[in-house]
């Protein structure tokens, strides 16, 4: 079961957050929450989000739509990683002769677009 956190849960569990830090991230959309009966409510991956946010937002002082362009991006590239790693699952799980020959035209087509 999933555990939600109300916005002072947030600010407790995140150092560098606060409540004017969590409205700009709102607004340009780092993390959307999630509307219950109880008001606005957060998972523990917008803690991850929202850590990072701050850090990201510490050291390069960027505009909240800035930042989340940015974290979109990253979401992005941990999206094709995973697809990836299926790809290279597959590869390995095909009979030698195949994955020699995936490989080597793999490998090609690296060099060839060089």
């Amino acid at each position: 079961m999933t555990r939600y956190l109300t916005e002072a849960d947030l600010i407790d569990a995140i150092g560098a957050l606060t409540s004017d830090r969590l409205s700009r991230f709102l607004s340009a959309q780092i993390v959307i929450p999630r509307q219950t009966d109880q008001g606005l409510v957060y998972e523990r991956l917008d803690v991850a989000r929202l850590e990072l946010a701050c850090e990201l937002d510490d050291q390069y002082d960027m505009e909240a739509d800035a930042l989340s362009t940015m974290l979109s991006l990253i979401d992005q590239m941990h999206g094709l990683r995973a697809e990836l790693r299926e790809v290279l699952h597959a590869i390995d799980a095909q009979p030698d002769p195949v994955r020699s020959q995936l490989i080597e035209t793999i490998g090609a087509a690296r060099f060839r677009r060089s």
